[in-house]
């Protein structure tokens, strides 16, 4: 059986290659370092609650997928095109979907 560890380093690896990111790019967006992120992902070392969030945040994600492995059912449509933006683009899509919100 693997550690609460290992299946949390999966999860975010599967996000990462998904999302098209290296692992030295979301190392960079999540401010920890390459060599962290790869000992997190093949479970050799754990994280704190600040390390999930900086990670969970660079990668736009809820941590509720990382440890609980849940994914949003409701918005899985627009969680998984959302998923498709690259990191930099995604202010350009707030922007956007704020001035459809004020459309509606």
């Amino acid at each position: 059986m693997k550690s609460e560890n290992a299946l949390f380093g999966l999860r975010i690896r599967a996000v990462r290659e998904k999302q098209k990111l290296s692992r030295e790019k979301l190392a960079e967006l999540a401010n920890i370092s390459t060599q962290f992120l790869a000992d997190i992902e093949t479970g050799k070392k754990g994280m704190t609650v600040v390390t999930l969030k900086k990670i969970c945040s660079a990668l736009h994600i809820s941590s509720d997928l990382i440890v609980f492995d849940i994914k949003d059912t409701e918005n899985s449509y627009i969680t998984s095109m959302l998923s498709t933006v690259p990191p930099e683009k995604i202010e350009e899509i707030q922007q956007i979907i704020s001035m459809i919100i004020k459309l509606i």
